[in-house]
């Protein structure tokens, strides 16, 4: 059986078949932009009238059902819109807690209202479904007409895996927020925040920066799970390759084992778990790109030729030497950021220049191979990615050094120290996150062209 009719045989499912397939991939993208857009908006000292905001949030809803539900059949545009909005809607409940909670003065208040419901609460949540229905709806309505290509099953699995890769940038950028802010501890306890179910905390009580940085990880971290979660049901029942399979399982196992290493670290103040906790969440992040990549019809399809293979087997020798070099710079990085000594500054320091080479030639290397010919296209890009972000690390790490290191600062703020902690400092905040996420992007491109040179270096099927 060829890997199309492998793919295409799990189209009876449920889970892909006609407007259900496409609308969990419609629902989720559009949930997770607008968790991005509804965190930026309600930042600190950030002030949008709801007038402004609702729009806001409902704007990428109606992009993204504009731009993927003419990629649905005909007869299902209507019903996919329908499931698209609600599934959206769902989704946003576990940031609408924050608003429809009653909201208490100090967290001093939170032992007798954690948990609590606001009067209106339930017209809010209904409302907001009923809202999000509405505008895919409307989407749905516009393109209804519209003759274009149906995207197949098999690619709607494939954009859900990168949705769901996607769901880790803005979980990663924030967990470095929350380490270049010192706000890992400004939430006292380690499952619920001061009390309440983490949907639930009010959102008056995220006023205070550290705790809103705290809390808000959480929060999308929660997303996360939820996303790799679906997304592993949805390979289980629709793949029948092994690889995938077994992927997307290690991947939702790899994310509960992430947020349980989160729990241990605030339970127990713990620098190590710290540590072990920033580093894994990055190869986690390029576990998900890479199995994304796995369901793509690029990689189904790809057939290398007989002049691909010697310069593909050499990538996969420097991309695997680099993708390892990377994580020893990742683990010398989360130590400078956790224990700040001038050892694993040193070290961290040092050891760039032999990372900076690898992933030069790694990447040159990716490059060659790709312009070989166009079976060996789809590692090209990456080669040139590496080389870009490499360049821009490298110099962020000097920025780092000068503007934001210093050796044995001040103990963590916690609860009962918030009000007498350091303002927080943004440039420094910004350079460092920027940093962490850039780190985070090389590391997982670094993945994804091992696994590419990988796959381009076996023995070319049978023309």
């Amino acid at each position: 059986m060829t890997d199309q009719a492998l793919q295409n045989s799990g189209s009876s499912n449920p889970l892909c078949r006609g407007a259900f397939g496409p609308a969990l991939t419609i629902g989720f993208g559009a949930a997770v932009l607008m968790w991005v857009i509804a965190w930026v908006l309600h930042m600190p000292g950030v002030h949008v009238p709801t007038p402004i905001a609702i729009p806001l949030l409902l704007l990428p809803l109606l992009a993204i059902a504009l731009r993927w539900l003419p990629g649905v059949s005909a007869p299902d545009r209507i019903k996919a819109g329908v499931f698209s909005g609600l599934i959206a809607g769902l989704v946003n409940l576990m940031i609408l807690g924050s608003f429809i909670t009653e909201q208490p003065e100090s967290t001093a208040e939170m032992s007798e209202k954690a948990n609590e419901l606001a009067p209106n609460a339930f017209l809010v949540v209904v409302g907001s479904i009923v809202v999000s229905i509405i505008v895919t709806l409307v989407a749905a309505l516009i393109v209804k007409g519209k003759d274009a290509p149906t995207v197949d099953t098999r690619s709607w699995l494939s954009r859900f895996a990168w949705v769901t890769a996607m769901t880790y940038i803005p979980l990663i950028a924030v967990g470095g927020i929350v380490t270049s802010t010192d706000s890992g501890l400004a939430v006292p306890d380690a499952v619920t925040s001061y009390g309440a179910i983490s949907v639930l905390f009010p959102l008056k009580l995220m006023a205070e920066p550290r705790i809103f940085f705290e809390h808000s990880h959480r929060l999308l971290g929660t997303l996360a799970g939820l996303t790799t979660l679906v997304l592993m049901v949805r390979v289980l029942m629709t793949q029948k390759r092994l690889m995938p399979k077994a992927m997307s399982v290690v991947l939702f196992l790899s994310v509960c084992l992430q947020g349980y290493l989160g729990i241990i670290r605030v339970a127990e103040s713990s620098t190590a778990f710290a540590i072990f906790h920033g580093v894994f969440a990055q190869l986690v992040f390029a576990l998900a790109l890479v199995l994304a990549m796995l369901l793509s019809t690029k990689w189904i399809n790809a057939n290398p030729s007989d002049a691909v293979l010697p310069l593909a087997r050499k990538a996969r020798l420097l991309t695997g030497l680099a993708f390892g070099g990377l994580i020893i710079q990742l683990v010398f990085g989360a130590m400078t950021r956790h224990m700040n000594t001038s050892h694993a500054m040193m070290s961290h320091m040092g050891f760039a220049f032999i990372v900076v080479a690898l992933v030069l030639i790694a990447g040159a290397v990716c490059i060659r191979a790709g312009k070989q010919d166009d079976s060996g296209r789809a590692i090209r890009p990456l080669g040139i990615i590496m080389h870009g972000i490499v360049v821009w690390q490298f110099a962020l790490g000097f920025a780092v050094l000068g503007l934001v290191w210093e050796e044995n600062p001040p103990e963590l703020p916690t609860p009962e120290t918030l009000t007498q902690a350091q303002p927080i400092e943004a440039l420094p905040a910004l350079i460092a996150t920027a940093h962490h996420l850039s780190g985070a992007l090389l590391l997982a491109t670094s993945a994804c062209a091992f696994a590419w040179a990988i796959h381009l270096a076996r023995k070319p099927k049978i023309r």
